[in-house]
């Protein structure tokens, strides 16, 4: 059996641990390091899973089907309750964009890898993060998949009488010399990568069998207790998402727990904190969802009076499911094993088809979205034409490919830039085929073609930014056919503390230096950037069954803060590229705003796509607005 001692106080680290978190996710300005509370769930469940195996292996009565079978009895139930009910919401309230991308991670956490998925999205910090509901769900991943691994290699150990303290010190260490080593590179990989958070997990699995069936020096457990304590509180009002994490600084939290797991220390009343704990898995799990379908459906940070209400709805949510849902783990039947992995298969397949399925935009109640929908779409990336237009010059390495041919011999306008290039596409190669010119788009995400300026998240991508920029430059030199380049980036968002305005406008001078001074091009247009939202375009619609338009957004910003902005960088641009004769400064403002108001939505059709990038719409506006020398 997989009894052992109950610890109240264990229950106590629990309930504190995801009061951190509800607190952090509902008000992250009053506890900024809340998200502190999953490295202490972890030090908790590597510690209770290992206890357990261990207990059991020197019993010699451990058993992988019976501990995968207690596994399934714990875990699904409350999951797939949530998983469930968060599809069924999402059938009524989400857009298909989103409705596809909740079809998507519902898959994933099926299968306990969708700490995997988000290291591919946004980072956890991330604005975009309160349209993710499942967004919490990557720790259960981790933990599930160290659930799959470590009782194999436990067994392993005990059959061969290894060390086991050698070796998951080494593991211990192995885990956090990468966190440490690769966090500044790669930031969001390391927050959720299984290898960069093991370490958590194993420092609680080699408390589990350092202090197992150990006497207790009592003496001082109060006070190994309260530092333990005082190092939790500290880290959540201290620590905020600025930080590298988990970094060094992860040490604190996880230490804490650690301290609290070997005090043992037992207080007569724990202030509510057991109770919370008793609930705190289905707590975990619901909370995140009902806070951020509040976020979508009203477009904004929701009012604290509603988050108390979101609050309160996950905690009798999470009693009821601890009170009835989670009971089914003491079904003695294993058929009840076999019903929770048909239903795990059949919500992760379910998840699957929407997302295949474009998150089901046929749905009756959305019929009114058809129109936006589609305004909303990105063109594609790439496309054979310009593949094969680059392939004669070498293999293509920059991100943003796209040709419209009306004669393959004929003149070109080239787009050159970043993804506010990409968007640019649609419409200029409609007004350049009506002069008879052909367009090929050559941009990268987030690198903008500015010779030498070093600009990427980690070294690599400061390389490769680097090694892109140099192949489009190189392609606007050697096809003589180019007599228009079309330049347009998202300006401002490059220039921070390290990427300064000197380096972005020394990167500036010497890319129009080199086109200016490419005889065959005859015209540089430099687009100034576009306002950017403070909303999601979708946010000004209203969502289904909204009779109250409590989920309508003002769809333009205030003229005066898109100015502020651009201010400082504007001037340098007027300034830097007056020494080129061939330049020419297209500022899009006066196609953007009206008085003191700039506008995301014009005549019955919206300018964006997202907060900053055009909509085909707004591509062909914009175009259109261009006086381009033909």
């Amino acid at each position: 059996m997989n009894q052992i001692e109950y610890r109240k106080d264990i229950d106590a680290l629990r309930g504190l641990s995801v009061l951190l978190v509800v607190i952090y996710h509902a008000f992250p300005e009053k506890l900024p390091g809340g998200f502190i509370g999953v490295d202490i769930f972890f030090v908790i469940s590597g510690y209770l899973i290992t206890k357990i195996i261990f207990s059991q292996l020197k019993k010699e009565d451990f058993s992988f089907l019976n501990f995968y079978k207690r596994r399934i009895k714990r875990i699904f139930p409350a999951l797939f309750t949530v998983l469930v009910t968060s599809l069924i919401i999402g059938w009524f309230i989400l857009f298909p964009d989103e409705y596809k991308q909740l079809g998507d991670h519902v898959a994933y956490a099926t299968i306990f890898i969708l700490n995997f998925s988000f290291i591919k999205e946004l980072g956890y910090f991330d604005v975009a993060s309160h349209y993710k509901p499942l967004l919490h769900l990557w720790t259960l991943s981790i933990e599930e998949q160290y659930y799959l691994i470590w009782p194999a290699i436990l067994v392993l150990i005990f059959r061969f009488k290894l060390n086991i303290l050698i070796f998951l010190i080494s593991i211990i260490l192995i885990s956090f010399i990468a966190n440490i080593y690769f966090v500044n590179d790669y930031k969001d990989e390391v927050f959720f990568h299984s290898i960069t958070r093991v370490w958590q997990l194993g420092l609680g699995s080699l408390l589990a069998i350092y202090i197992f069936d150990k006497n207790r020096n009592t003496a001082y457990s109060k006070y190994i207790f309260i530092f333990g304590l005082v190092l939790i509180l500290f880290s959540a009002f201290w620590i905020n998402n600025e930080y590298l994490y988990p970094y060094w600084i992860g040490l604190l939290p996880t230490i804490g727990a650690m301290l609290i797991i070997i005090a043992n220390f037992q207080l007569a009343n724990w202030g509510g904190l057991v109770k919370i704990g008793l609930i705190s898995y289905p707590l975990y799990l619901w909370h995140w969802v009902i806070i951020s379908f509040c976020y979508i459906y009203l477009g904004k940070k929701p009012d604290a009076s509603i988050l108390i209400i979101a609050i309160a709805v996950s905690f009798i949510l999470s009693y009821l499911t601890y009170r009835y849902i989670e009971k089914i783990r003491y079904m003695k039947s294993d058929k009840i094993v076999f019903v929770l992995l048909l239903l795990a298969i059949s919500v992760g397949l379910g998840g699957v088809f929407i997302k295949n399925n474009d998150g089901l935009s046929n749905r009756s109640h959305l019929n009114y979205l058809k129109k936006f929908n589609i305004e909303f779409q990105r063109t594609p990336a790439i496309d054979k034409v310009c593949d094969s237009y680059v392939a004669p010059i070498e293999k293509r390495l920059f991100d943003y490919c796209r040709a419209n041919f009306i004669n393959n011999k004929g003149k070109l306008i080239a787009i050159i830039g970043d993804s506010h290039a990409h968007v640019l596409f649609p419409g200029i190669a409609k007004v350049a085929n009506n002069h008879g010119y052909n367009t090929i788009l050559l941009a990268n995400s987030s690198c903008p073609p500015l010779v030498e300026f070093m600009w990427g998240k980690n070294s690599k991508e400061i390389k490769d930014c680097q090694i892109k920029i140099n192949q489009i430059l190189k392609i606007l030199e050697l096809d003589k056919r180019i007599e228009k380049v079309i330049f347009a980036t998202r300006g401002p968002v490059y220039i921070d503390e390290e990427q300064t305005y000197e380096k972005y406008f020394d990167g500036f001078e010497k890319t129009l230096y080199q086109l200016n001074n490419t005889k065959h091009i005859k015209n540089i247009y430099y687009l100034l950037e576009n306002p950017e939202l403070d909303f999601l375009p979708k946010e000004v619609i209203a969502r289904p069954f909204d009779y109250w338009n409590i989920s309508i957004q003002d769809s333009t910003v205030d003229r005066s803060l898109y100015r502020l902005r651009m201010k400082k960088y504007k001037n340098l641009v007027f300034e830097k590229s007056s020494f080129f004769a061939k330049v020419n400064i297209v500022d899009v403002e006066p196609y953007m705003c009206e008085g003191n108001r700039c506008f995301a939505y014009k005549n019955g059709n919206f300018l964006y796509a997202d907060d900053n990038h055009f909509s085909v719409f707004g591509s062909h506006y914009i175009a259109s607005k261009i006086k381009i020398s033909f």
